[in-house]
């Protein structure tokens, strides 16, 4: 997020150096942890251990908060925007979507991406949705391995008699092929597609391009982890019905309620391990006996194989931990391939399934010691490899940035290359960069065609990431230094994405090894400028996935909310607004209330960009009563959070339903004291001398989307002339005048212009 845009001349301010103030000197590095302590530390930075070590020096002269003039000196340089890259760091941190934290490659990981919808008015979203066709034989592939998972029966029902049916389940239960297996039972197999969008508000874009997309058939929609509402399925479940199409949702439950979407959603459990282990092992050794040199395997054989293998406890507690349908597919062709290995040797199979990922992370990135293009190209061509792994799900050409950063940025400060390199550009081709075993099956199809638009990264399987950076890590001693450089140089970057998934690699790291990666990376970043600061925090809450490493990292951003340097204060207000700080909202909005009563974090965006997550991720009602409280205290700079959090949130719409309805507007219109403190919060914005430029143009854009929401036009014509009763009534005169000659087709403006102004303050604080 940055704090250096300004939409208006009241906010400019000249831009300094991000530097550190004068009066704080470098800590002194931080001795070793003996044992993590979940107590947070209060004279430091750092929470590892039994006396947490003081991260932070107190200023030289003696006073841990800066003086006036310090603070009034570091205000340009720390002058805070309305929240305009909040917009965009949200989306780069869902579009992402990296929330699986794995301590091997086999863990099961846990956790949950945040999605909120921006408001926009009078324009299109922009959605992009690729359309993918499924061959006959892959449909065909599906049906024969295909298990039955529960209420598939009413599944198919239903779909057959409304055209659309939601299966809302967690990802790698196995719901695809369900989703294959109805539409194969209502249209031909060779007229199923998928459908597929990088981007939210895939299904009211479909809704809008109904008739160019959805045409007789049948189509998958995955929404990731996007929320879906009642009245969006009826309008698909209509429109598939115009077009004799059949629609599949899925959706993640939690974010998809089957029982608000009733009788239209399911919820998928994914069917009995064992089964699907049964059905492909005998798909898999159907034809064996006839391929088989050893003279005396029979059909006989094959069957007796497989019943040793359901029957086995081994392979019981293997399936038992298994994490997805797909990897049980997975262990079944290791099994295949071992049918006439002794019964001895089951354990060291399964012990070569479970560390697959890692060897496969370690052949790729080993390097020959001779290649047919000599040895100088074998640094590059691992430098890609790292970085396609840990770029995965993104565009090839942030590999390709990312890739060139370590290859020919950070690895030539650590090596000595002679003779030195020349650069052959068609020697770098993607097929011998990255190896077909590396990329997933349909990265590259034939003649050089892609469903990817852009192309992207695509790892045969998504866990090979999380193997990789585990060896990276731990086998390739020398390559610390140089990954530690390479995360620092991706987050000073200027692409956004790029930004939030090294932050999240570095979080990954700290589940490795948290001491030696706070100590040498993390705490670094927490102390810089604003990008490395919302890194530190992004790559904390990466940790925080991993359960044992969440007293760890609460403890860590109380150290730094206790820190007497400003920059650490600053990280701990951006850390307050991720999955951690939802974790206890209570807790969150102490802290940050604590945060933005200090005179250092005055003019930063950093708490108000919290809330603002903290209201449209987890906790609305608590969040807005804090803002209430906020605008009305004798505190000056939480008056002026809660100032900015409203700037930021009034951009932003209820949902992709009704992407026009302003959130905050929304709830204020069924709570008689959401809307009360609504009028408070505006009545500051727009009289403030720092807001009020973008407070007034804000309100127009509510004006103007009540143009076309009736219900959202009538509240605001009831509220509106409370919030610029006097004494902003004059002003509020001039800017309607304004707004008539600009937009004279809008019948909420014209409406408000013809009321008489109210003939008092509103009562209350904000009076």
């Amino acid at each position: 997020m940055s704090e250096t845009e300004h939409a208006g001349p009241e906010d400019a301010a000249a831009e300094v150096p991000d530097e550190e103030p004068a009066a704080a000197a470098e800590e002194p590095a931080p001795p070793e942890a003996v044992e993590p302590s979940p107590a947070a530390a209060s004279d430091g930075t750092e929470a590892t251990g039994a006396s947490a070590p003081n991260d932070l020096a107190a200023p030289r002269h003696g006073d841990s908060r800066p003086s006036a003039q310090d603070t009034v000196r570091a205000a340009a340089r720390r002058e805070a925007g309305d929240g305009g890259d909040f917009t965009r760091y949200q989306q780069a941190r869902q579009q992402n979507a990296l929330n699986k934290l794995k301590r091997s490659a086999v863990a099961n990981g846990s956790g949950s991406a945040f999605y909120a919808e921006q408001l926009t008015i009078g324009g299109d979203n922009g959605v992009e949705i690729q359309v993918l066709g499924v061959t006959s034989l892959t449909v065909a592939q599906q049906l024969d391995s295909h298990q039955d998972v529960e209420q598939q029966s009413q599944m198919a029902a239903r779909l057959a008699a409304q055209h659309v049916v939601v299966l809302a389940g967690q990802p790698g239960s196995g719901r695809q092929s369900t989703a294959l297996t109805l539409l194969a039972g209502c249209c031909p197999d060779d007229r199923i597609k998928i459908l597929h969008s990088e981007a939210p508000g895939i299904l009211q874009t479909l809704c809008r391009r109904a008739d160019d997309l959805l045409t007789t058939g049948g189509f998958v929609v995955d929404l990731e982890d996007q929320p879906l509402k009642l009245s969006t399925l009826e309008t698909l479940g209509h429109l598939a019905r115009k077009h004799r199409a059949f629609l599949v949702i899925l959706g993640e439950l939690g974010r998809v309620d089957p029982d608000l979407l009733r009788p239209h959603a399911f919820e998928h459990r994914r069917p009995a391990l064992g089964q699907v282990l049964a059905v492909h092992l005998r798909r898999l050794l159907a034809g064996h006996p006839g391929a088989c040199p050893e003279q005396d395997c029979t059909t006989e054989h094959s069957t007796a194989f497989t019943a040793r293998m359901l029957e086995s406890q081994e392979v019981q507690r293997t399936l038992d931990g298994a994490p997805s349908v797909r990897s049980v597919v997975e262990f079944a062709e290791l099994l295949a391939q071992h049918i006439h290995s002794a019964d001895t040797s089951l354990g060291d199979v399964i012990g070569q399934w479970r560390d697959r990922l890692r060897r496969l992370a370690k052949q790729l990135l080993r390097v020959p010691a001779e290649t047919s293009h000599g040895p100088v190209l074998d640094p590059h061509r691992q430098a890609f490899r790292i970085a396609y792994a840990f770029f995965h799900g993104l565009p090839l050409s942030d590999v390709f940035e990312a890739g060139a950063v370590l290859s020919a940025t950070v690895l030539p400060r650590y090596e000595t290359r002679e003779p030195a390199p020349t650069n052959h550009v068609f020697e770098r081709e993607l097929d011998q960069l990255i190896p077909q075993e590396m990329r997933a099956p349909g990265d590259a199809l034939s003649g050089g065609r892609t469903d990817d638009n852009p192309r992207c990264a695509r790892l045969v399987n998504e866990d090979l990431m999380h193997a990789v950076i585990e060896v990276v890590w731990h086998d390739y001693d020398s390559l610390r230094d140089p990954l530690r450089e390479w995360l620092t140089a991706l987050v000073a970057g200027p692409l956004e994405r790029i930004r939030v998934r090294a932050a999240h690699i570095a979080g990954i790291l700290l589940s490795h090894d948290f001491d030696s990666v706070y100590r040498d990376l993390i705490r670094h970043w927490a102390r810089k400028s604003t990008a490395y600061r919302q890194s530190a925090a992004l790559a904390l809450e990466m940790a925080a996935h991993d359960p044992r490493m969440v007293g760890r990292v609460r403890a860590q951003i109380r150290s730094w909310l206790s820190s007497p340097r400003w920059e650490y204060q600053d990280s701990a207000a951006r850390a307050y607004g991720t999955l951690v700080g939802a974790q206890d909202v209570p807790d969150t909005l102490w802290a940050l209330r604590e945060l933005g009563t200090r005179p250092e974090l005055a003019f930063s965006s950093s708490v108000a960009f919290s809330m603002s997550w903290l209201y449209l991720a987890r906790a609305p009602g608590p969040t807005a009563d804090a803002l209430d409280r906020w605008i009305a205290s004798d505190n000056d700079h939480l008056a002026k959070h809660a100032i900015r959090t409203l700037l930021i949130l009034s951009r932003y719409g209820v949902g992709p339903d009704r992407r026009d309805r302003p959130v905050l507007a929304d709830t204020a219109m069924t709570d008689q004291d959401r809307a009360e403190a609504l009028v408070r919060l505006w009545r500051h914005a727009l009289m403030g001398q720092d807001s009020s430029t973008r407070a007034w143009d804000l309100l127009r854009r509510w004006l103007l989307a009540g143009d076309a929401d009736k219900e959202l036009a009538a509240f605001l014509e009831v509220l509106v002339p409370r919030i610029w009763a006097r004494p902003l009534s004059l002003r509020a005169g001039f800017y309607l005048g304004m707004w008539a000659g600009r937009h004279p087709d809008s019948r909420t403006i014209r409406q408000l212009r013809d009321q008489p102004p109210e003939d008092g303050p509103t009562p209350g604080p904000a009076s």
